[in-house]
């Protein structure tokens, strides 16, 4: 065994700046990837403190696009981030002409370093029906991973081995064969995984070269060379499969290792800022040392060793799983049906040791073929970081276990260095060239204002709740930033001494989200990742299957904000098939009627008292027709009506009244009359409500395969009480559940849930 003289744990020198950034990074939980014309892509954002590993609390703006394959642009948002998450949507239209595109997400603050890249998945837009796939191109190639980076000559090596068909794409085969240069049979029956990843291990003997061969039907035999050894080297390998400790084993000839007999060479294990570097004093055996995983941070690690010189000359990443179940965790969920069998009722509930989450939700058809992604959340922070090459990675967190540690393992093996070699650790400081994000900045000027005595201006949106104020400089100039919607407008008064308002004469300009020097055609290019398992379908043609027009559930009566200031009233009809109303609060109406019930009055409901199960009064609406009561938060009720913005009822008005709100503070019209407006230009988008797509025929093939039933941006959920989440089935025979989320703490939650329905 190895004699270990020295062990040294520490963090990586910082600027006086460094110290107070984040390391952003992105991940997107899309609804699917694969979409039919008039769909929604609808997604949820989580953006995450690499160094930390916590929720990101610093940018508030988040970029998302979407990018042709030449790296055009053609959509783009700019989506407010709060408490480290967004979301949004895009149309699936005429404007995406194309099959083939990615959705990209960054932050500003994200182009200071090179190693995270902005958050990318294909997207596919399917059209006109769908064809087969030939997942296998009469092309493959194989590629040779030496352990730690090199071979040595008289030792014992393992080496890792990557087949894919040309394009990129990993293929299983059971037939690779390992020969020497004489054509002698070292090892047969060499069997890749389902991502065309395998391992194999031998003696690599002096003045020989070795080959991995393998022939496949109606293919030419392919071959490839292994690289040269080298002689009188010391090489690192990595036993991973231990519970408590990770083993490291110095590899090198019998001759080699006597003649370094006694020298000192270094191990340095890093992630992030922690650096641990240990001494290994070289004997004439092979020399072993293990590290305990509790001293090392949980997720990819890098191993490099140093020779006498302090040389790096060898390298191997890996991942440490200790602590895996504080970090990444389950929902549990149970389900049950719905009065009529129409809708899955989904209780979700998180383990006793957590408080609270927020994650997202996707439901599809069980036979659905629409999700595709790359990464989970868990990939996406734990592992896309540190690596450069591209696999399904979300499959080695799907339910995690001895199977998938190993094969993970190997996909690090195959990596080499990653995107963090030796060098980039003594770079040192960052040059911090793009600024965090925080709102949307705006310049201005006030024309007539009286610097003796008005030096001040407020500013005020109507869908912000923010009210800013800012100073006057000597030229009368005044800038900051806001939160701010596109198809708002934002109020400019000016104060004096006295905190009066006046309408000023000003000009305002709002700054243009900074322009990046993102190379999108560049990222494009080097990350573009083409399907790993494409099956090889039967070819057919799907009927088609038209998506309607919008029909507004019960649980979406909420109008947009530019709907209230085209019209007083909104018809929509509910889920349940109810026809209903929705009656837009104005000034006029605050003006005569003091109290929601003396409006409601105005409609023929009627006011009273009641008692409750308990026994307690409690303020009861009665319908006009029979003044039997109505379903309706009693509570709102005795409010004055000025802090309403819209009320809706059946058009019955036997069944329901629902009270929407204000967001913030009524203004009268005089006080409004104080203030001059500028449409805001190049805010933040409004996240829509999540609407079901119309869908013409919810039993076809392609509905199956491609439609959605329903997606949940917003779900928290704690471990005392399950919440209830409730999916409509549209007589599928099961559903596919993908759910996403965080906790303030960093545990990550990803998982897959397959629910059967027996249909009788």
């Amino acid at each position: 065994m190895g004699c270990l003289i020295g062990s040294l744990v520490l963090a990586q020198p910082q600027s006086k700046d460094q110290g107070l950034y984040t390391m952003e990074n992105i991940h997107l939980h899309l609804n699917k990837t694969k979409y039919l014309m008039g769909e929604q892509l609808w997604f949820k954002a989580y953006v995450w403190d690499q160094k930390q590993k916590v929720p990101s609390m610093g940018t508030t703006n988040l970029h998302v696009g979407i990018y042709n394959n030449q790296g055009k642009e053609i959509k783009r948002k700019l989506l407010l981030v709060e408490s480290g998450m967004a979301q949004g949507e895009f149309v699936i239209d005429s404007a995406l002409s194309d099959t083939e595109y990615t959705i990209m997400a960054w932050t500003n603050f994200m182009q200071n370093f090179e190693h995270l890249p902005p958050f990318q998945q294909r997207i596919q837009i399917l059209k006109d029906g769908i064809k087969s796939e030939d997942s296998l191109e009469k092309k493959m190639k194989i590629s040779i991973y030496p352990e730690g980076g090199q071979l040595i000559e008289g030792a014992y090596n393992n080496i890792g081995i990557f087949i894919d068909n040309g394009l990129g794409q990993g293929i299983q085969i059971n037939d690779i064969e390992l020969i020497d240069d004489r054509g002698k049979r070292i090892q047969h029956k060499i069997t890749t995984n389902s991502f065309g990843m395998a391992k194999t291990a031998f003696l690599v003997e002096a003045g020989k070269s070795y080959y991995l061969q393998s022939k496949q039907q109606e293919l030419p035999l392919i071959r490839q060379r292994l690289p040269n050894a080298i002689k009188n080297r010391v090489g690192l390998s990595i036993n991973n499969q231990g519970k408590e400790k990770v083993l490291f084993r110095l590899v090198s000839s019998k001759e080699t290792l006597s003649a370094k007999d006694g020298d000192t060479y270094m191990l340095g294990v890093y992630q992030d800022d922690f650096l641990m570097l240990e001494n290994i004093e070289i004997d004439k055996r092979e020399p072993v040392i293990s590290l305990a995983r509790e001293k090392l941070p949980f997720g990819t690690l890098t191993a490099t060793l140093f020779d006498e010189d302090l040389s790096p000359v060898a390298y191997r990443m890996f991942f440490n799983h200790k602590n895996q179940k504080s970090v990444i965790r389950h929902v549990e969920i149970d389900h049950d049906f719905t009065e009529f069998d129409d809708s899955l009722k989904l209780n979700l509930r998180l383990p006793k040791d957590m408080q609270e989450a927020e994650v997202s939700l996707s439901a599809l058809p069980k036979e659905s073929l629409a999700y595709d992604a790359y990464n989970s959340i868990s990939s996406s922070f734990l592992l896309r970081p540190y690596t450069n090459k591209t696999f399904q990675d979300r499959y080695f967190f799907d339910v995690m276990d001895r199977r998938k540690q190993y094969e993970l393992d190997l996909r690090l093996m195959i990596e080499g260095w990653g995107k963090y070699d030796w060098s980039s650790k003594e770079q040192g400081e960052v040059e911090l060239a793009f600024e965090m994000e925080s709102g949307i900045p705006f310049y201005g000027k006030v024309l007539d204002a009286n610097l003796m005595e008005e030096n001040q201006i407020a500013l005020l949106a109507e869908l912000s709740p923010d009210v800013a104020f800012a100073e006057l400089d000597r030229n009368k100039s005044f800038k900051g930033n806001m939160v701010l919607f596109n198809g708002d407008s934002l109020g400019v008064s000016l104060l004096d001494g006295k905190g009066k308002l006046r309408k000023p004469k000003a000009e305002i300009s709002f700054g243009n989200p900074e322009e990046t020097d993102l190379s999108i055609l560049e990222w494009l290019n080097n990350n573009m990742r083409k399907k790993q398992n494409d099956e090889v379908k039967e070819k057919f043609r799907y009927e088609p299957l038209n998506i309607g027009e919008r029909t507004i559930a019960l649980d979406e009566v909420i109008v947009t904000e530019n709907a209230y200031k085209k019209k007083k009233t909104e018809m929509f009809v509910t889920d349940n098939g109810i026809i209903s109303e929705g009656r837009i609060i104005r000034d006029a109406d605050i003006e005569r009627y003091n109290s929601v019930s003396s409006y409601l009055a105005t409609l023929g409901y009627r006011y009273s008292k009641g008692l409750d199960a308990d026994g307690f009064y409690v303020d009861v609406l009665l319908n006009p027709k029979n003044n039997s009561p109505v379903s309706v938060d009693s509570r709102l009720l005795s409010l004055p009506l000025s802090s309403v913005k819209a009320i809706y009822f059946d058009i019955e008005k036997e069944i329901f009244v629902s009270i929407v709100l204000r967001d913030r503070a009524y203004e009268s019209p005089e006080q409004r009359m104080k203030f001059v407006k500028f449409a805001i230009e190049n805010g933040f988008t409004l996240p829509q409500e999540y609407f079901r797509p119309n869908y013409s025929n919810y039993g076809n093939q392609l509905f199956k395969d491609y439609g959605a039933l329903d997606w949940k941006a917003n779900i928290s959920i704690n471990s005392e009480i399950p919440k209830s989440v409730k999916i409509p089935l549209k007589n599928q025979n099961g559903i596919q559940l993908y759910i996403e989320g965080m906790d303030r703490e960093g545990s990550l939650i990803s998982q897959k849930e397959f629910i059967g329905i027996q249909t009788y």
